[in-house]
Parts: C-alpha cells; structure tokens; sequence
C-alpha cells in the first residue's frame, strides 16, 4: 500500500510541476534581407517558469534565411526583454540570427 501512495504523491508533484513550465513559440517579427539578420520573438510570462525552445528557433530562423538563399543561421549572443504591459506581468523577449552560408 505505501508503494502506490508513494507513486501517486509522485505522479502528482510531476503533474503539478510540470504545470508551472511553459513552452511559447518563436516566431519571426523582421529582417533584413541585405544585413542577412532574422529577428525572432517570444512571450514570457512573468508567474511562469519559461523553457526557451532553442533549436526551434534556430530551425525557424533557418527558414527565414532560406528564403533569402542563406543555408543556415546562427544566434547573436543577447537577446532584448521589453514590459509588454504596465505592471510587467508580461515581457517580450527578441533574439537577432545571423544568416549564414
């Protein structure tokens, strides 16, 4: 009996944290075809626990750059967070890529 209430209480804390992380979408906001630079953005939260989705924004701004005849992109190493919102319950965070051959 201890076994299963031991696994419940675990499949309930998984649950329940795994509830406070959120995982928003990149998504492409400008570019500049002749500076080969792709911006990207995202939407954080600021009561949530963000888990950046990395390689989906570097497969995302490979296809940005892909339209443009680059073969690949690469991240610059800052990214950018503005208040969306009076009171900072919610932020912007923009990332550049540098297209690439």
């Amino acid at each position: 009996m201890k076994k299963r209430t031991k696994l419940l209480f675990a499949t309930c804390v998984m649950l329940v944290v795994s509830g406070c992380a959120t995982r928003s979408d990149w998504e492409a906001v400008s570019g500049s075809k002749s500076d080969g630079v792709v911006t990207l953005r995202y939407e954080l939260v600021a009561s949530k626990v963000y888990l950046p989705d990395e390689p989906g924004a570097i497969a995302l701004a490979k296809q940005r750059c892909g339209y443009w005849g680059f073969s690949s992109a690469k991240a610059f190493d800052t990214e950018t967070q503005h208040c969306s919102d009076e009171e900072c319950r919610t932020y912007i965070i923009t990332k550049d890529y540098q297209c690439i051959n």
